[in-house]
């Protein structure tokens, strides 16, 4: 299982063994303030991000970050 979320300590309180660090609380898959293309960029990063990590053995709840870079406004 993968947990996407801005509140990645609730993830872990929660026993949530593999966490996608997300961009925000009301959209935690992507940034509508964002420009479309980037919006998709980052969309597509996050559950890219989720889908490897789903192959990765871990031991205890662990923080996953997508290797893309998002500004909130």
């Amino acid at each position: 299982m993968v947990q996407i979320t801005a509140m990645t300590m609730v993830g872990k309180q929660t026993r949530a063994n593999r966490i996608v660090a997300g961009t925000s609380v009301p959209h935690p898959c992507g940034d509508p303030s964002a420009p479309p293309d980037a919006d998709r960029a980052l969309r597509k990063e996050i559950v890219r991000t989720a889908l490897e990590v789903l192959q990765t053995d871990v031991e205890q709840p662990t923080v996953f970050t997508p290797k893309i870079t998002f500004t909130a406004k």
